[in-house]
């Protein structure tokens, strides 16, 4: 041990400065090593995406394939069923006729139309008479102008401002209870018909299906080839409505069984979306 103080020191200090290299050293040697274990790392994950991106793309080209299979299959069960099978009749109904449809159509009507409550009515009457009062009080204040001397400027503009109120105003639409009468007995047979129609055409699907009749292709393309397992009775209380669709609105397409989406809204685009959401759930796998 020297046992000169500065002597010492000196030696802790190369000694501090040795260690400090040999410690920078190891501190370059794992950085590179880093590096390249990052650029590894990098250039296995590059690796790895692409061949998840092949195995993506060949995963489409089988999906696409199997579509187009089944589709084809599909082809060849109708033509090898339809030289040996009945086929169901889903378009003429004699045992319906036009004076049931056009009830229904008329029911369907009457619950579109905004039906006042009796305090809607009570207050919509109080408003007419309102309007009625101010209406005739701006007419009279219009004729007032032809009679005012010119130096009645501020009386002038009085009166016909008060024309112009009643002019931007619109008088309410009076509640008819007649209309409302019509309504009550056209919603009544309305509902009555369609329950007979309904019954009548949900019979002929039943039948069809337990016969094992081959479906029109319309109804196939809409409902699939047949009911989703555990879910019969929603698909045919569905299937009803599609047949019942076609015949209230006169659709006679032999491919598309609802025709083209209304672009009014109203009862008929209402029934028409919802019909399509059901039967794209039954289509699927």
């Amino acid at each position: 041990m020297n046992i000169d103080p500065v002597k010492a020191l000196d030696g802790k200090v190369e000694r501090l400065k040795k260690e400090l290299k040999s410690l920078e050293t190891r501190i370059d040697h794992a950085q590179t090593d880093a590096a390249h274990h990052q650029l590894s790392q990098a250039n296995q994950l590059k690796d790895n995406t692409r061949k998840l991106t092949r195995t993506d793309d060949r995963v489409t080209e089988l999906a696409e394939s199997v579509h187009r299979l089944e589709r084809l299959l599909v082809a060849l069960n109708r033509k090898v069923r339809a030289s040996e099978t009945q086929k169901a009749d889903f378009d003429d109904w004699p045992e319906i006729g036009e004076a049931q449809l056009a009830k229904i159509l008329k029911g369907q009507e009457a619950y579109a139309r905004r039906v006042f409550t009796p305090q809607e009515a009570k207050d919509t009457r109080k408003a007419i008479a309102e309007y009625d009062r101010s209406a005739l009080e701006a007419i009279e204040a219009a004729e007032a102008l032809t009679h005012l001397p010119s130096t009645a400027e501020a009386l002038w503009r009085k009166n016909y401002q008060q024309w112009r109120s009643i002019t931007d105003r619109e008088r309410p639409e009076a509640p008819d209870d007649d209309t409302h009468a019509k309504d009550t007995v056209a919603k009544s047979a309305g509902n009555e018909a369609i329950a007979h129609v309904r019954q009548l055409i949900r019979a002929r699907i039943e039948d069809a299906v337990a016969r094992d009749l081959l479906f029109p292709a319309w109804f196939e393309n809409m409902l699939g080839p047949a009911a989703p397992p555990g879910k019969a009775d929603d698909w045919l209380y569905t299937a009803t409505d599609v047949v019942l669709y076609r015949l209230l609105h006169d659709i006679t397409s032999p491919a598309d069984a609802l025709g083209p989406a209304p672009e009014e809204e109203g009862h008929r685009k209402t029934l028409h979306d919802r019909l399509t959401g059901e039967c794209a759930d039954y289509r699927r796998p």
